[in-house]
């Protein structure tokens, strides 16, 4: 699976958020592509989107929105006969979101400064998705990055990681895709001490999936029953 990351942030140079991100995505099947001021070469965005699987949009919360940039890229390149409507060849894709704002998430909820939820102001994106036929996941939000803690950064890397690369959803994919992690550790490194201590780690994680998969379904009966 290849993904491409669509980045429109009209301040990039001057965004610790975006710096952070473009020197810590994972280079192996990762495209970064970012939008700027210069002519937008339809033809050349239309082959980026065919040539990848999943299409990341990646931008700072603009008036719960985003940037114009952005917008005008959707204009020019998903035109009919292309991305929708009879003749289109673009093809299902999955589709993601990862969106910055300098507020505290929290809030964005009723009653809270902001009043919507960020799910409820990308409706837009997610009507987009549905049009194209393309798979809509969650989006990652980053909230007050300029706050976050060294840990929490950390914390970010490895969720910008899997939202990138992670095939399928739901408990088990995020247990191979965990797995699967730690071989690429292994066998990137020479320190056999190290290389021990990643391969506990994964026999751990591997002896144990049965039962963290039984409890992961536990829980999401415990919270269904709570919410119905």
């Amino acid at each position: 699976m290849k993904t491409l990351i669509i980045v429109a942030h009209p301040n990039f140079e001057d965004s610790a958020t975006q710096q952070f991100l473009q020197h810590n995505y994972p280079q192996e099947d990762v495209t970064w592509h970012r939008l700027t001021d210069q002519q937008i070469d339809v033809g050349h965005e239309q082959a980026l989107l065919q040539a990848h699987t999943r299409i990341i949009f990646q931008f700072p919360l603009y008036w719960y929105s985003m940037p114009a940039i952005l917008r005008e890229w959707q204009d020019l390149v998903l035109t009919a006969g292309f991305a929708y409507g009879r003749g289109a060849t673009l093809g299902a894709k999955e589709f993601g979101i990862v969106v910055s704002m300098g507020q505290p998430v929290t809030e964005y909820q009723a009653g809270g400064k902001e009043e919507y939820t960020i799910s409820e102001l990308l409706k837009p994106l997610q009507a987009m998705a549905h049009k194209l036929n393309w798979q809509y996941a969650k989006p990652l939000v980053i909230s007050q990055f300029q706050y976050m803690t060294v840990h929490q950064r950390l914390q970010l890397v490895m969720q910008y990681h899997q939202y990138l690369t992670q095939v399928g959803t739901g408990f088990d994919a995020q247990q191979a895709w965990y797995c699967a992690q730690l071989q690429k550790r292994i066998k990137a490194t020479d320190d056999s001490e190290v290389q021990a201590k990643l391969k506990l780690i994964l026999a751990q994680i591997q002896a144990n999936t049965d039962e963290l998969t039984e409890l992961h379904w536990t829980v999401d009966m415990i919270r269904d029953g709570e919410e119905t």
